[in-house]
């Protein structure tokens, strides 16, 4: 039980302040004034270090000394701040690239406006990105808009003369619009890249139908009847009995 000194006990022991457990050098003898060692000078330290007859040596220790901390507004001397970390921004053709991933992920679902959204961010942040180009021009084409989407697969052909997407897209577009010359030469380059693409060859196939090239069109049907392409085989009866 704790009480003031005027109130102890007879026979109690005496108690240690801090202060006073931390001025002796043993269990029962307290230090006397004279037996404190001063603390060491910063000058005296560097002198024994590197000797008095080296002055020059010794003002070097003392500011390697002093680098070590810094001291505060309070007086007390404490370790220097750790340098802060740089938080570097995501390059922008990274950025793109996650943008396209959501435009082709929305492609396949079929979600064309969300497409259209995530293939503007892509285009807005890598221009140069020809598949960014050609995957919204896709996306226009079997939404119905075959005039808009013209505009950005010529793009795409200009930045990559040979992606195939961008090419039988474009084809498509432009038979849309009326342009079967132009749609013809897309679908031939594209199938001279790539002649087992079904959906090419049912589109040239409808196209040389219509311009009465009856054996251009079975053999085109005929192909992607053959790698089962849908409704390739109703096409074919159908340019057969023509």
């Amino acid at each position: 039980m704790f009480g003031c000194g005027c109130c102890k006990a007879e026979g109690e022991p005496e108690t240690q302040d801090a202060d006073d457990v931390s001025r002796t050098t043993d269990d029962s003898k307290p230090v006397q004034p004279t037996q404190l060692s001063k603390p060491a000078q910063p000058e005296a330290e560097a002198v024994a270090a590197v000797g008095p007859e080296k002055p020059a040596a010794a003002e070097a220790v003392m500011k390697k000394q002093s680098s070590k901390t810094s001291k505060s507004k309070d007086g007390t001397r404490s370790a220097a701040p750790a340098p802060k970390r740089l938080i570097v921004p995501e390059a922008p053709d990274k950025q793109a690239a996650k943008h396209h991933k959501a435009g082709d992920e929305a492609f396949a679902r079929q979600e064309w406006q969300s497409a259209i959204e995530a293939y503007s961010k892509a285009i807005e942040l890598n221009p140069s990105c020809a598949a960014s180009w050609a995957g919204r021009g896709g996306v226009k084409v079997r939404s119905g808009n075959p005039h808009g989407a013209l505009p950005d697969l010529d793009e795409a052909l200009r930045l990559d003369a040979d992606h195939l997407f961008a090419r039988r897209d474009r084809a498509e577009a432009r038979s849309k619009c009326g342009d079967c010359q132009g749609a013809l030469a897309d679908f031939d380059h594209k199938l001279s890249l790539a002649p087992a693409d079904g959906r090419a060859l049912l589109g040239r196939g409808e196209l040389r139908l219509k311009r009465g090239d009856k054996e251009g069109a079975i053999a085109d049907f005929s192909l992607a009847s053959r790698l089962s392409y849908p409704h390739a085989s109703e096409w074919l009866q159908k340019a057969r009995q023509n």
